[in-house]
């Protein structure tokens, strides 16, 4: 009797355990109001995601390749390094443009702020959950609930491009714009993880070859720039420099 007692506590525990596994309950890193004026939203999306989170997903019945499926609308919130596919209720699927395949599974809450929360592809292991505000502004937080914040590493990229940009001299920029005033140039430098430059992407032109060749020069003689940290979202970024040749 007492080994079928022991054998019936331990079957318990371990459903206790697996069912306590299924869900984390993580106290996120909250946003302050220096952060964000949408701070409060944010915040309110955070608490009540973090506060029932799965660790794993099973994904084992999603397709591994993108082929002829339909593509969810894109709604500002979409890389266009990947494709979304409709996975079923409130579940994207998210494949890679370049080799088609299934690189994440997101669970969206239409109920909340428009938020993702992104678990690998094939581990089923949380990712990151990404809070978007506007296009312009938008949270990513680590399966820890930490915030990730990319802005020391995009002020080195700037600070690097800086210090290797050859500025041509005054008297040489006032012969090449003959009157021209505007010689703004702006370009968006594609970062791979790995801190090599994949993609250089003039949105911005001054008009003049050698002024849009001098700005793409100082990114390439800055490459590569130092890997992600472990902890970014991202396996590429895309910052904008913009290359003020004023008179």
């Amino acid at each position: 009797m007492k080994k079928a007692i022991i054998i019936l506590v331990i079957i318990f525990m371990s459903v206790c355990q697996a069912f306590a596994e299924r869900y984390l309950n993580i106290k996120p890193e909250y946003l302050k109001s220096t952060d964000s004026t949408s701070y409060e939203l944010v915040n309110q999306t955070l608490g009540i995601i973090f506060s029932k989170i799965k660790p794993q997903i099973k994904t084992s019945k999603y397709p591994k390749y993108f082929h002829d499926f339909s593509l969810i609308t894109n709604d500002g919130t979409q890389s266009k390094n990947y494709n979304y596919v409709k996975g079923g209720k409130n579940i994207e699927l998210i494949y890679t443009i370049d080799t088609n395949e299934l690189k994440y599974i997101a669970i969206t809450r239409p109920e909340l702020q428009k938020c993702r929360i992104m678990y690998d592809y094939p581990s089923g292991k949380l990712h990151a959950v990404q809070i978007y505000v506007s296009d312009s502004e938008s949270f990513v937080y680590g399966p820890d609930g930490k915030y990730v914040d990319y802005s020391p590493y995009v002020k080195e990229v700037h600070e690097k491009v800086k210090k290797n940009w050859k500025v041509p001299s005054r008297k040489e920029i006032e012969k090449l714009a003959k009157g021209q005033t505007d010689l703004l140039v702006q370009m968006a430098v594609t970062i791979n993880k790995n801190g090599t430059v994949k993609k250089i992407v003039t949105l911005k032109s001054s008009k003049i070859k050698l002024l849009d060749n001098n700005a793409t020069n100082a990114i390439k003689t800055s490459s590569p720039f130092k890997p992600f940290p472990e902890n970014f979202f991202n396996d590429e970024i895309v910052i904008i420099l913009n290359f003020n040749f004023s008179l």
